[in-house]
């Protein structure tokens, strides 16, 4: 009887481990024949494609400014400085030594908002952007240029270059029409790079020295008085606020006001305020006091809660003398 328990025995261990081998050994089919259980099923991958993404993300972080949730919160380090000094410091630079704002943004040195906080932002908060490059053949292949349209739609609402300085087709520049202020030089030498000492950053054929040029955050501007923009102007209301402008200006003896660009575009992309609060000419906005006080121009983020409220009490802030006095 001992010797059949035994051969029962063996022949189902032999059944056992045919069957085991058979199958590959697999936790399957263990558990046919054994109390295993069986290997739950791993998740498959799933790819999705990075513009369903970025539309989700993009909608997660409209339906958080509409509750009121700060999802940005933590700010880069270069916000904390309104020293030119320190922040030209933590500027990374190209070739030529100037400051190369693109970089600063692919570094995360630099993190600017697409939208005013608090403000219903758009549903795309970066805009529309027209993610093409375009070469230029000049005389030589050392001359040709290049054109980093898709970096600029990072930056710009398209109607800031389209169509006052660019036709969307067509339009013929010349380096000289450049050194004179017209086309890129609406910009370039005013608030970006120069084009005088740049020239690689274009034609990018160009061997160039390193390090030629000294790094300036550019677009530090000293505000005229509205009284004589006005009177340029000579709308129908200038007689109006230029009696506003010369009762405050001769009361407090202000200076006329400054704006310091680069602190505000470490922190804003050109599109938050060019077109629809600033259009970006010279004496194209005759900024009032009162505008301000009322929520229009500056007034839209000095408020008290997106920046310090421009008012009585801090007006040092943007009055400030020039150097070697007037």
């Amino acid at each position: 009887m001992r010797r059949l328990r035994r051969s029962i025995t063996r022949t189902f261990l032999a059944g056992t481990l045919t069957i085991i081998g058979v199958s590959g050994c697999s936790r399957r089919a263990l558990s046919v024949l054994v109390d295993v259980p069986e290997e739950e099923a791993k998740p498959q991958a799933v790819q999705v494609d990075s513009t369903i993404l970025r539309a989700l993300a993009d909608s997660l972080r409209a339906l958080q400014e509409l509750a009121g949730f700060q999802h940005d919160t933590v700010r880069p380090e270069i916000e904390k400085f309104l020293d030119p000094d320190t922040v030209v410091a933590l500027l990374p630079r190209d070739n030529a030594g100037n400051i190369d704002w693109m970089q600063a943004l692919r570094d995360s040195v630099i993190r600017p908002r697409a939208y005013i906080p608090g403000e219903r932002p758009p549903p795309r908060p970066d805009g529309f952007q027209f993610a093409f490059d375009f070469y230029f053949p000049g005389p030589n292949q050392v001359t040709d240029a290049f054109f980093p349209h898709s970096s600029h739609t990072q930056w710009l609402d398209c109607r800031q270059c389209h169509s006052r300085i660019f036709r969307y087709r067509g339009t013929k520049i010349q380096m000289a029409d450049i050194f004179q202020g017209k086309y890129c030089a609406e910009c370039h030498g005013k608030v970006a790079y120069p084009v005088m000492t740049a020239c690689e950053r274009c034609h990018t054929g160009m061997s160039m020295p390193p390090n030629r040029a000294t790094p300036e955050l550019l677009g530090t501007l000293r505000l005229r008085p509205a009284v004589e923009i006005l009177a340029e102007a000579g709308t129908a209301d200038s007689t109006k606020l230029e009696g506003i402008n010369k009762g405050v200006a001769s009361r407090m003896g202000l200076p006329p006001a400054q704006f310091p660009h680069w602190v505000h575009r470490i922190r804003f992309r050109c599109k938050v305020c060019h077109m629809d609060i600033f259009e970006p000419r010279n004496g194209a906005n005759a900024v009032t006091m009162r505008d301000i006080s009322e929520g229009r121009y500056c007034g839209r983020c000095h408020n008290g809660k997106v920046a310090f409220a421009a008012g009585f009490g801090e007006c040092q802030r943007c009055h400030v003398a020039p150097e070697g006095g007037e």
